[in-house]
């Protein structure tokens, strides 16, 4: 299944999204909670290109954090194999937040599809792209790519876009490998004794 730049964009802000609220290899003591002030929400409209940031406003950090936990109970549908719950929840939330694709070209990117205005509240506009990459998933016939890190440590979800949809770990170089390393040292620890 190939996946185009739009989705990967939407499907990488979404999962990301979804881990700024849970316990992941990047905050594995500590508190989950990574949009906890309105400087937050801009850093991470930042690091997905995210259009109009000036228009953020205090508003969107409660918004966005409970636009957050709807986006996560999507992908905790999907982790379950319940599509039709996935389906009813995308398809309010893409309602409630104004969802009007268009095509735009903006900060010397060629043209891509947005999802909403670009005056729409932050907190509305990160929501809806995050859900359209989801839509998108669930259309192909492919949530049960959504998974959950197989680290007992860790809660992240991450999309597998593995050839194969053999990924296990949010991160490979993480989690993965302090699976792995505890492994190894279990197995060495048993054969001395």
């Amino acid at each position: 299944m190939g996946f185009g730049a739009d989705q990967l964009e939407a499907l990488a802000e979404c999962v990301d999204l979804i881990n700024t609220g849970r316990i992941t290899s990047a905050s594995p003591s500590g508190s989950a909670e990574r949009l906890a002030t309105l400087d937050d929400v801009v850093a991470f409209g930042r690091r997905h290109r995210v259009e109009n940031l000036s228009a953020a406003r205090a508003s969107d950090v409660l918004r966005l954090r409970e636009l957050r936990g709807r986006i996560d109970s999507v992908a905790v549908a999907c982790l379950a194999g319940d599509g039709a719950t996935a389906i009813r929840l995308l398809n309010a939330l893409l309602a409630e937040t104004g969802a009007v694709p268009q095509i735009v070209a903006h900060d010397g990117r060629g043209p891509h599809v947005h999802v909403s205005r670009a005056g729409a509240p932050l907190a509305d506009r990160i929501a809806a792209h995050s859900a359209m990459g989801l839509a998108e998933l669930i259309v192909a016939g492919a949530s049960g790519r959504v998974r959950s890190c197989a680290s007992p440590t860790c809660d992240a979800v991450f999309v597998d876009l593995s050839r194969n949809q053999s990924r296990r770990y949010c991160d490979s170089r993480t989690c993965g490998n302090r699976i792995h390393v505890a492994a190894y040292r279990s197995r060495r620890s048993a054969a001395a004794t």
